[in-house]
């Protein structure tokens, strides 16, 4: 008896006690950030005051951040006809856009929510929009960290790789093989993968077990997945185009192209990296970080540049999320509020 009655405690102990690591672990990576920030600036105030912000990159960067998530956008919403679910391009964006806002809170299930939620209005299942909602998001963040290890070697500069093994100097003269072999595996695991993909994003979703069954009806194609890859990869070209506007923005260089490998590997590491980290809201002070350590690497970056490019980068993302997800929120309404302003509009007495 005494057994049974200390189970219950017990158990209720736990999240309690995850919970504290949770957060532990997210103060650690706050006091970490905020403290290289402050050497940093105790260091290089001169020189980050002397900074001269152009805002003109800074806007284009936004739009570039947002037409970044549009690739993402297409491949659910063909997830979702995939399933049986009727949806257009727009109102899919729609829910996707305002789902963003959702990864500020920790747990980062508030974003499949806040997509099933807002499609649910259009006719689509919540279970079935969820699901594919999570496996969307595990398709491409995984890419994204297959785009960072593909790129590792742009990160690693001719400097430091003389003080690697001979076999990695080697590597570091051929950088077109890891990217090629990267992609290789890629393609050629996926059958695998997806049914990884599948098991995971169901758990993600929480679907309760009637939910799950019915939305399983719906195989998710191999050939869809393989055309989201493709799209992935030019989402996360994209995506760094937008950290390299950020740091454009910062110096008279303008946009170094040569640099878009790196800008590509620093922002595919930060945003995966920083969505596996589940207990920090948008992956706050993971993306930053990880942008830093990884810019610094760069001569012609230096380490002052890439702090300040990793705050505006967190600026940039964060505004084009919060208008881009104003704009489309209040620009599509759902079938059934038309439909009621149409039936409103067939009732009214003719004037003649």
């Amino acid at each position: 008896m005494t057994e049974v009655q200390g189970t219950p405690s017990s158990n209720s102990t736990l999240p309690r006690v995850w919970k504290l690591i949770k957060w532990g672990l997210l103060a650690l990576i706050f006091y970490y950030v905020g403290n290289q920030g402050y050497q940093l600036y105790q260091e290089q105030g001169e020189a980050i005051t002397k900074i001269q912000i152009k805002p003109t990159w800074l806007i284009l960067s936004g739009i570039c951040y947002f037409v970044a998530w549009l690739p993402s956008v297409w491949f659910w919403q063909q997830l979702m006809i995939a399933s049986s679910e009727r949806t257009t391009f727009w109102p899919t964006a729609r829910a996707y856009y305002c789902g963003h806002l959702g990864k500020y809170i920790p747990g980062k299930v508030s974003v499949l929510l806040i997509r099933a939620t807002l499609l649910k209005d259009f006719g689509v299942r919540v279970s079935v929009a969820m699901l594919t909602a999570a496996y969307e998001t595990l398709a491409v963040m995984g890419v994204g960290l297959v785009v960072f290890l593909a790129l590792v070697p742009y990160v690693i500069n001719a400097e430091q790789s003389t003080e690697w093994p001979a076999w990695i100097q080697s590597i570091q003269s051929r950088p077109l093989l890891v990217p090629f072999l990267f992609c290789f595996t890629l393609f050629v695991s996926l059958p695998l993968l997806s049914r990884l993909l599948k098991r995971i994003s169901q758990k993600m979703s929480k679907l309760e077990s009637e939910e799950s069954s019915e939305s399983q009806q719906a195989s998710i194609s191999i050939r869809l997945l393989y055309a989201g890859v493709l799209v992935f990869l030019i989402s996360w070209s994209l995506h760094g185009l937008s950290l390299g506007l950020v740091i454009a923005s910062l110096g008279d260089q303008g946009l170094v192209l040569r640099q878009w490998p790196l800008w590509t590997a620093a922002v595919s590491a930060a945003l995966a990296l920083g969505f596996a980290v589940l207990f920090a809201p948008a992956g706050l002070g993971i993306r930053e970080g990880l942008l830093v350590a990884i810019l610094t690497g760069c001569p012609e970056i230096g380490p002052v540049n890439a702090f300040v490019a990793a705050l505006l980068m967190r600026i940039v993302s964060f505004t084009s999320e919060i208008l881009s997800a104003f704009v489309l929120y209040y620009s599509f309404r759902s079938y059934e509020k038309v439909d009621q302003t149409s039936t409103h509009e067939d009732s009214s007495p003719e004037i003649k």
